[in-house]
């Protein structure tokens, strides 16, 4: 269900930007999934930071219509909600950037996968 959400925002992200510029599969992959990865690098931010996961959402919800884009940010808060917030501000800044690595990572292996017809 997860792999489906993700891909159904790719693609539909995806055909914007790929049309934007004619810009080529591993530009779109960088715009699109740095971009996702820029947001889940905050929203671990401000779970650190002590941040109550409703503000997050409630945060979504004011600026983001509904839709697979939307329902996607709130997937990863969910998921920065479930790592455990540090209490250092070194493991906080660790816990920020790994969880932005996984998310771009994760995001970048759809697409691949996805618009491999595209190259």
């Amino acid at each position: 269900m997860k792999r489906i959400l993700i891909a159904g925002v790719l693609l539909a992200a995806s055909c914007g930007v790929l049309a934007k510029d004619k810009m080529t599969k591993d530009d779109a992959i960088e715009e699109i999934c740095g971009g996702t990865a820029g947001y889940a690098e905050a929203v671990m931010r401000s779970r650190q930071n002590g941040v109550k996961l409703t503000d997050s959402i409630n945060n979504i919800n004011k600026n983001l219509k509904s839709g697979a884009i939307r329902d996607y940010y709130k997937a990863i808060a969910h998921e920065a909600y479930r790592e455990p917030k540090w209490s250092t501000r070194e493991n906080q800044e660790n816990a920020v950037i790994e969880f932005s690595n996984k998310v771009y990572l994760a995001c970048a292996t759809t697409f691949q996968k996805e618009l491999k017809n595209l190259d």
